[in-house]
């Protein structure tokens, strides 16, 4: 969407694996949260010409927001991706949906199979699905093809 100029920018967010800090990591925010963003920004350079992306990262057309700064801000004419979104608590969840601005999307993705918050329970999944029941234009899929190796998915079903 950003290399079509469809939007803006395209903020990407991912939770700390099990509220892990960051604060103690070297550099910027960017550098702080690259451990976790290494997976997205994989899948964009697979997708995309990969000093293209980095040419957009550094111009602040792609930006990685941690949650820990989400407050406050409002995402507009952006695209949002909320990756590995099922380590996200109800209330973070309340919290990125809230930023969505004018002109603007979001994807939230994730896999309820791979929850590592303490009580699974607390994943913000659940808010999403009362959100497809009340609110128009909120709209949720499932998608069940695997992508990897064909080896994958027997293992994950034993």
């Amino acid at each position: 969407m950003l290399f079509m100029k469809q939007v803006d920018k395209v903020i990407i967010t991912r939770p700390t694996v099990a509220k892990e800090e960051i604060g103690f990591l070297p550099g910027d925010i960017r550098e702080k949260m690259d451990p976790w963003l290494a997976p997205i920004y994989h899948n964009l350079f697979m997708l995309y010409n990969e000093v293209k992306v980095r040419k957009e990262i550094e111009n602040g057309s792609i930006e990685i927001v941690p949650f820990a700064f989400m407050r406050g801000r409002t995402f507009v004419n952006s695209f949002v991706i909320v990756d590995e979104a099922q380590n996200v608590t109800h209330s973070q969840m309340e919290t990125v949906i809230g930023r969505l601005g004018q002109g603007s999307k979001m994807v939230i993705c994730g896999d309820l199979a791979q929850i590592d918050l303490k009580n699974k329970r607390d994943t913000g999944f659940s808010f999403l699905a009362r959100l497809e029941e009340n609110v128009a234009g909120f709209k949720t899929a499932s998608l069940e093809y695997n992508h990897r190796h064909e080896i994958v998915a027997p293992i994950l079903e034993v």
